[in-house]
């Protein structure tokens, strides 16, 4: 449970529950609106470049809050123009992400584990088993890097989730992070540039189904191989 001591990060908020937030820290709810605008569809990080909020809310929000981002701590251009991204998270983790630009779209492929407890016989993370779940937060942030590092160039069009992790295994924090990121006054990503890579597994498939999240669903057919071994 967060005290009221803990800082609060704002990235994996939905819009409704940051007009809350925002009420709680004693400000005009709208102003969770005008937030989420700014981290979101401005990809701002700096409390005080918010110069629609008063100093006041600015201030409080630097006592009770904040906004960060993964660091990037190392990043590998191969010829084709595809970009590996090695990420530090707060606890000293590292989580990895790829840039992969095409003629007419440019997408980055996003982890929401750190590690994964899938075991997949051609994925070299999961020999390494499961550390933790991404939060919300931290899979958002990932975009939210990106975004801010492609400034002046190309945008970024698309969205994997299929780096680190299996996303339904983190089914909470990938669904929230992929709210967000649909948001039409926020990111404003497209359900259909947005794609959801899992190995299988069927209750996560058939809760997203029920949910009608409306985004691309890819599975990996990797055991076929195992069922052609035991024939």
């Amino acid at each position: 449970m967060t005290t009221i001591n803990e800082k609060i990060d704002l990235i994996g908020i939905g819009r409704e529950e940051l007009c809350s937030l925002a009420s709680g820290f004693g400000m005009k709810p709208f102003r969770g609106k005008q937030i989420f605008q700014w981290i979101h569809k401005n990809g701002e990080i700096s409390f005080d470049s918010m110069t629609d909020l008063s100093k006041g809310d600015r201030e409080i929000l630097h006592q009770r809050s904040r906004i960060l981002l993964p660091v990037l701590a190392d990043k590998l251009c191969a010829s084709d123009g595809t970009e590996k991204y090695l990420y530090h998270l707060t606890d000293g983790h590292t989580i990895e992400g790829v840039l992969i630009p095409d003629e007419k779209r440019l997408t980055l492929c996003v982890s929401t584990q750190v590690g994964c407890a899938m075991g997949c016989t051609f994925c070299l993370t999961g020999q390494g088993g499961l550390v933790r779940n991404l939060t919300a937060s931290e899979i958002v942030g990932q975009v939210l890097l990106a975004r801010r590092m492609l400034q002046g160039h190309r945008p970024l069009t698309h969205i994997v989730l299929m780096g680190m992790g299996e996303p339904l295994a983190n089914y909470e924090n990938t669904i929230q992070a992929v709210r967000i990121l649909l948001d039409p006054i926020g990111a404003d990503f497209s359900r259909r540039k947005i794609t959801l890579s899992t190995c299988g597994l069927i209750p996560g498939i058939e809760r997203l189904a029920k949910e009608n999240i409306g985004i691309n669903l890819a599975v990996s057919l990797n055991a076929s191989e195992s069922f052609s071994r035991d024939r």
